[in-house]
């Protein structure tokens, strides 16, 4: 059959062609201007023009004609006559099948079940489009006599290409949620776009009765169409449309509409009815489209939540943080400390006194001579490692802790070291050796820090799909007010980069995936030697990663962005801060920043004063470590899964310090 598609580049449309011409029909296509890849079968053109066009090309004759066109933001006499155009250009081209697109948007704003059956209704409570369509389609059927007349009403179609998926029915507050606009038990009248040309095919195909022309109307909803709160949580749950729905009942939305409506009326000088006009969305509604399957032998239930994610092109959420906790290690009956400076007496000492250890702690300092005491610990007050030792926490600077790996007696089998676990290739080479077939630790307890555990926890329940794009801006002070003289030796001993920087770095490449490729390293040095700045850029498997590091500023913060599909995060220290934006970011998200900064900054001078602990992270891994609980923190930090991490941290260093 030669079959014309007006409008074929609408996004309804756009498929049609390719599948009429896979059913083997000839088809021409008309469009206001001309489309991209055109062929001589694709013609362009005012719709004044139609027939002249349309007849020279398709000699004056075309079996089916099928009708997508309109008058975008068009008033209903305009669209009329457009209508009365293409009904003119069908009658000279002698079509025999006029197929119309018309809209389910034209059925009543009832309560209760639609079928074909079911006339168009054009009320002025009604938006523009569902007017405009009502409209035409009253208007092809009572003039329409030249052959068959078929009215398809499609729902809302799904498929790429489309441009809000969530349009008409759910609202993004400026709170990161969703409102849901009517009925959370009304059906979202889904429709795939493959199903609409499937029915188009069908219905081209039929035989046409010249004698009797006949009217026959179609309805497209899937049969397993969602209802409102179905849609919409689905839509912030995997698509990252926002955090969560609300859902007002009907006669709330009725009591409000009918409220805001009196005020508008006086400002319009003319009765304004918004719950008339909202009724479409209240109403509950399901949709019989028996006769049509029947008819046309289709089936049009499909996999919307499929179909959404493949809108999107969602990719699975990065592999973090693990969701199946590991049974509990054994216990140590004693525990090897080699190196018992500030961040022993600090964190380790009283977090394992918080969590009850009670065996031993025997220890190594060739700075020390007599053990710092802690209360609830039982420390042996001499230096000394016994030969029978199982489990040893490695404290001392990095460049002694060859040697300690090597001196280890047989029997430790479980090494914890506080980070860096290495600062450069080469020692990251010597350190592998060492290790031998130890199960080794290494101790990046920010992973566990509060606003971690935040971020673990929203990515776990709001999945953010691949990561598009991550960066890191830090700021320190100078190693040059630390004590120890080792700090204050920056460059020599990378302090910079691989002590003050290794945590925010680790939660930086958190996710990225793939080598890492160095596109640019800009380094200065302060007059001390210092490393003062680094501006880098790099890639991860084409994903980019911008850092900043600046020490010596008089500054601490630190700010890490990641942006993945459906949301960005933003995660904060000095004070430890996460927040998730999506959508617009306005005055709510910025006081939400500042009260969880307040909030932590609170936090933290209640902890200084040792009136309460809130950051337990050191606890977190002593805990597992040590087996007075789940395993899977400590799973996390072993060096196998952390690797990777020291790979490009030392790839990186090697090449900032490379003038060491």
């Amino acid at each position: 059959m030669k079959i014309l598609v007006l409008a074929s580049s609408s996004f309804a449309a756009r498929n049609l062609p390719a599948a009429l011409l896979a059913a083997g029909h000839e088809v021409w296509t008309f469009n206001r201007s001309q489309i991209e890849n055109s062929g001589p079968r694709d013609l362009h053109g005012c719709y004044d023009r139609l027939a002249e066009i349309t007849g020279t090309a398709m000699d004056g004759v075309c079996d089916v004609l099928i009708n997508f066109a309109i008058v975008k933001n068009g008033s209903i006499e305009e669209n009329i006559s457009l209508t009365d155009q293409v009904m003119q250009a069908a009658k000279k081209l002698h079509v025999r099948r006029f197929i119309h697109i018309s809209s389910i948007s034209v059925l009543p704003s009832i309560t209760g079940v639609l079928n074909e059956d079911a006339e168009a209704v054009e009320v002025r409570w009604k938006g523009i489009y569902s007017r405009v369509k009502a409209a035409v389609e009253g208007h092809i059927i009572d003039t329409w006599r030249e052959g068959d007349l078929d009215v398809v009403r499609p729902g809302f179609i799904l498929a790429p290409g489309l441009v809000d998926s969530m349009v008409g029915t759910g609202k993004q507050l400026p709170t990161g949620h969703v409102l849901g606009l009517g009925n959370q038990r009304t059906v979202i009248m889904l429709v795939h776009r493959d199903a609409v040309d499937q029915a188009l095919v069908k219905i081209a195909g039929s035989a046409s009765n010249s004698s009797s022309p006949k009217l026959k109307k179609y309805m497209l909803v899937a049969p397993n169409a969602p209802n409102r709160r179905e849609y919409l949580d689905f839509q912030c749950r995997e698509l990252g449309r926002g955090w969560s729905t609300l859902h007002f009942p009907a006669w709330m939305w009725r009591l409000a509409l009918a409220a805001a409506s009196i005020p508008i009326s006086l400002i319009k000088r003319r009765l304004i009815r918004l719950d008339l006009l909202f009724m479409h969305n209240l109403n509950v509604r399901t949709y019989d489209c028996t006769r049509t399957s029947r008819d046309l032998d289709l089936e049009m239930s499909f996999d919307w939540r499929e179909t959404l994610r493949n809108l999107v092109h969602l990719k699975p959420s990065p592999p973090w943080p693990p969701t199946i906790p590991l049974p509990a290690r054994s216990k140590p009956g004693f525990l090897a400390y080699f190196g018992m400076g500030r961040i022993v007496g600090q964190k380790h000492l009283p977090g394992l006194a918080r969590l009850g250890f009670k065996g031993g702690i025997f220890w190594s300092d060739p700075a020390l001579t007599r053990a710092p005491a802690c209360a609830g610990i039982k420390i042996e007050t001499y230096p000394g490692i016994p030969q029978d030792a199982s489990h040893a926490i490695i404290t001392a600077p990095v460049n002694a802790r060859p040697n300690i790996l090597d001196g280890l007696a047989e029997t430790v089998s479980q090494v914890l070291l506080e980070k860096p676990f290495a600062t450069s290739a080469a020692m990251l080479e010597r350190m592998m050796e060492y290790i031998k077939s130890r199960d080794v630790f290494v101790l990046h307890n920010y992973r566990f820090k509060p606003n971690l555990m935040r971020m673990r926890a929203h990515l776990r329940n709001h999945p953010p799909g691949a990561l598009r794009a991550v960066s890191l801006h830090f700021e320190t002070p100078s190693p040059a007010n630390e004590a120890s003289s080792w700090m204050k030796q920056e460059w020599r001993n990378r302090i910079v980069l691989t002590d003050y920087a290794i945590h925010y770095l680790d939660l930086c490449w958190m996710f990225c995936q793939g080598e890492m490729q160095v596109n640019r390293c800009l380094v200065t040095r302060n007059d001390r030697g210092e490393l003062e700045t680094l501006s880098a850029s790099m890639t991860f498997d084409g994903i980019p990663c911008d850092i900043l590091i600046r020490s010596g500023g008089h500054q601490r913060h630190c700010i890490i962005r990641h942006h993945f599909q459906n949301y960005s995060t933003e995660t904060r220290f000095f004070p430890d801060v996460f927040v998730a934006m999506t959508g617009g970011q306005g005055p709510l998200d910025d006081a939400q920043l500042a009260l969880r900064g307040f909030t932590r900054t609170v936090a933290k001078v209640f902890e200084k004063l040792g009136l309460r602990v809130t950051d337990r992270s050191h606890d977190t891994v002593l805990e597992s470590f040590t087996g007075h609980g789940d395993s899977s923190p400590l799973q996390e930090l072993s060096l196998e899964n952390l690797l990777t991490f020291y790979r490009r941290l030392v790839m990186l260093a090697d090449r900032v310090y490379q003038e060491a």
